[in-house]
């Protein structure tokens, strides 16, 4: 088995960088579709019939996925303790 002693070169070049000078992610179709949307959901709703209310059922979905995050969030785990023990410096 022969190991070839051989160097990498590798050459770094600059990444572009997502804003340049004078250009803003902020234009003017962006803030048009904005305008548009929020005229749409003020002008729409008188104009459309009222929804029954919906099922109980439904409505206790956001209670039962709040109580499983909860039971979740302070169920153990089973990874293994990481804990680290430091002594104190003799003075």
């Amino acid at each position: 088995m022969s190991v070839h002693n051989q160097r990498l070169r590798f050459e770094v070049t600059p990444k572009p960088t997502m804003s340049l000078p004078g250009r803003s992610f902020i234009t003017a179709r962006s803030v048009a579709v904005i305008l548009f949307l929020c005229l749409f959901l003020l002008i729409l709703p008188p104009f459309l019939p009222p929804l029954p209310p919906p099922p109980s059922t439904l409505l206790l979905l956001p209670l039962l996925l709040m109580i499983l995050l909860i039971f979740l969030a302070f169920s153990p785990s089973n990874e293994p303790s990481l804990t680290v023990e430091v002594e104190p410096l003799d003075p």
